[in-house]
Order: C-alpha cells, then structure tokens, then sequence
C-alpha cells in the first residue's frame, strides 16, 4: 500500500546558510546609505564652518568702534557719523534726506557680531572701503584671539564674523566681500520660479489630464507617454541651449527674467507631468464609475470628482519641481543671467540673477572671504530647499487617503 507522506512544518524550513547570506547583504545595502549620509553631514558641517571667520578690519574712516546690543542700525549710523567727524546736523540730514539714507545704507553695513574685542554681542559697521587686515578660520582664530587682541593698531578692530547674519538676506550685491548680501538673488529666484510655474503648472497639470482620463490607449498616447519621460531625462543644459536659441534670440527676449522663466518652465513640464499623472492614477476607478453611474458627465467627474482627489498629490509634485528649479544654474547662464546685478527685477523684462548663479560668482572670485560669503549663501539655498521638501512632506502626509 503506498503511503502519501505529508511534508513536515521543518522540511519549508528556510536554509540557515541563506538566512545567513540574506543578512549579509542586507547589511551591505545599509552600508552605503549610511556612507551617503555621513558624507552629507561632513559637507554641511564644512560648509558651517566656512561660514563663520575670525577676522581682523580696519576701518577706512572712524575709529572702528563697536557698539552695544540693543541699539537700532539709525542710531548706530549717527553715532558712526559722529565718530567720523560729521556735525550732528550733518549726521541728521544724511538720515533723514531718502537719497542720502539710502545710499548711506547701501555703503554702510550694521551687522551684530557674536564677539569683538570689546565684548562679545555687538554691532560693528562695515563701511565697502574698509580693509580686512587677517581672516582666520574659526579654530585658528580663537586659539589665537588674545594674540590678536593684543596686536590690534589704531581703527582695526577685531570680530568673531558670521557671514549668514540677520540683514544678509536683504542686502544687495558688492565688489567687497565685507559688505555683499544676496537680497538681488533672492529676488530674482522669486521673480523667475513664479512666472515659470505659471507656464508649468497649467501645461503639465493639463497634459496628465489629458493622457490619463481623455486620451485612450494607442500609438499616440504611447508616443506622448514615451517622449515626455524622456524628457525628464534630459540635462538641464539642453533646455539652456533650447532657450537660447527660442527665447533670447528668436523671440527677440534677451537676457531677462521672461526668457529665463519660460527656460525653466520647459525644464518643469516633465516632472510636473509625471507626478501629476501619477496622483490621477492613485484615485480608484470605482470613483469614476460611481459618479458615472449617477449620471455625471466626463467633465464633471474630472474636475469634481478625480482632480479634487489627485489635488494633493500634484501639489507635492510643484513643490518637488520648484525645489529642483530653484538650483539650477546651468540654463540660466546660457539664457543671460548676470553675474552682478546690483538692484532687485522690476519687471518680466528686467536682468536678474539667480542664488545658484549668486554663488557662482562668489566662488569664482580671487578674494579669499568671497569663498565664506558663498558659504552662506549655500546655507541659504540650502534652508530654501530644506523648507520645500519639509512642506511637501507635510501635505502628503497631512491630505493623504486610504482608499
């Protein structure tokens, strides 16, 4: 008689030897994330320490006083004036005529350092023809802090720098490296990413509608489908090229805020595409057909039924593009954007210049503390894309369904 035998629970038992190897390499795969990540922490904690300095000035008119903490940057200019041999009348009118204030403002920085060698937390005034004497970085110069303390001759002074201060985002740009800020830079980033996700949004939201609830499947629908990924691939310096060609110089734009927005709303259409696309197909089909079955249209169960439901997911997907168009650099220098631009747009026509192009130039500068003024403006990139990603995060966590 034969006998049918039932596997036992031990015979699925899995290989002790393949347990082993799968452990392996799992572990191997943590090993490079763990790799990448710690790399990221030593280059922000670089570019961290780059931005702080130790630096000995020398004033090119005044005494190069400091003054205490708590005083308003008007004050603290009247007594800069006073100190320079300017009459109180003199010091009153300059602050109080608009031209003269704001070129006194333009030429005069009032920035709080964290140490002096008159004490530490107070506010200095950083003329554009002041001289830097010595820069230190930051553990150098505060191991040697007495020593220079003790050296400093008549109108220098000695200050514990942080180049990323309170009105550095609000400064514009400067052939001293004492006195530049990347106010203009931000200005032009908000000017050029808005007018291109006017451009952007409309057409890619509007395509992936198109593919994903009009368009039936077929040779052109897989066409679309095919190019537009492609698309997403495509180096950004090709769109600069692109741009050159279309919007500088065949459209007749020239090098302003319009030819680089719509430069860069090409360079967003794929990716907001994809993404959007994406979010539609998240929306369950039995939505459509319900709404079909209570007698809506295809319009309205679209627009009032998928988009509302996808909304989310493609609000995700603008965010994540305009993080990736804010650093880019490479098409904006192809399309014209200047390297110095000393005041804010004022229009779609107007030149700009752009954070990344900002730090370009800093970085390609011979002066030393141009370096640690690019330092800070990456921070400042850096906060800017840390801040999109974060809100990105949240809205997809705060609006996401179950379905």
């Amino acid at each position: 008689m034969n006998r049918t035998l039932t596997p036992s629970p031990e015979s699925f038992a899995q290989d002790p030897w393949k347990a082993r190897i799968d452990r392996v390499f799992a572990r191997a795969l943590v090993l490079p994330l763990l790799l990448a990540l710690g790399l990221l922490a030593l280059l922000l904690g670089d570019t961290l320490y780059r931005s702080v300095s130790v630096q000995v000035v020398r004033a090119d008119m005044g005494p190069g006083h400091t003054y205490p903490f708590g005083l308003s940057a008007e004050a603290i200019l009247r007594q800069e004036l006073l100190a320079q041999g300017y009459t109180e009348e003199e010091a009153d009118f300059m602050l109080q005529d608009p031209k003269e204030r704001s070129a006194l403002f333009l030429q005069n920085r009032v920035e709080l350092m964290w140490n002096t060698h008159e004490g530490p937390f107070r506010y200095v005034v950083t003329n554009v023809y002041d001289k830097r004497v010595a820069d230190f970085s930051l553990a150098e110069g505060l191991r040697r802090w007495n020593e220079l303390k003790a050296n400093l001759q008549e109108g220098e002074r000695l200050v514990l720098n942080p180049w990323l201060d309170q009105t550095f985002l609000t400064r514009p740009p400067s052939r001293s490296p004492l006195t530049a800020g990347i106010g203009v830079a931000v200005w032009g980033t908000v000017w050029v990413l808005s007018l291109a996700l006017l451009l952007a949004i409309p057409v890619g939201v509007g395509t992936a509608i198109l593919l994903e609830e009009y368009l039936r499947e077929g040779r052109l629908s897989r066409l679309l489908e095919v190019n537009l990924r492609n698309l997403a691939g495509v180096p950004s310096i090709v769109y600069g090229l692109l741009g050159l060609a279309l919007f500088v110089r065949g459209m007749g734009l020239g090098p302003s805020v319009l030819a680089a927005a719509l430069t860069l709303g090409l360079l967003g259409i794929p990716v907001i595409v994809v993404t959007a696309r994406e979010a539609l197909r998240a929306v369950p089909e039995s939505m459509r057909l319900a709404a079909f079955a209570l007698g809506a249209t295809r319009r309205q169960v679209v627009f009032r039924v998928v988009v509302p439901a996808a909304l989310p997911g493609m609000v995700t997907g603008v965010i994540l593009s305009a993080a990736r168009l804010i650093g880019e650099a490479a098409p904006l220098l192809l399309v014209g954007a200047a390297a110095y631009v000393p005041f804010a747009p004022t229009g779609p026509l107007s030149q700009y210049t752009v954070i990344p192009v900002q730090i370009y130039l800093w970085i390609s500068q011979n002066q030393p503390e141009f370096a640690r003024v690019a330092a800070a403006g990456i921070l400042v990139m850096l906060l800017l894309l840390s801040v999109l990603y974060l809100l990105a995060l949240y809205l997809r966590n705060r609006f996401r369904r179950e379905w």
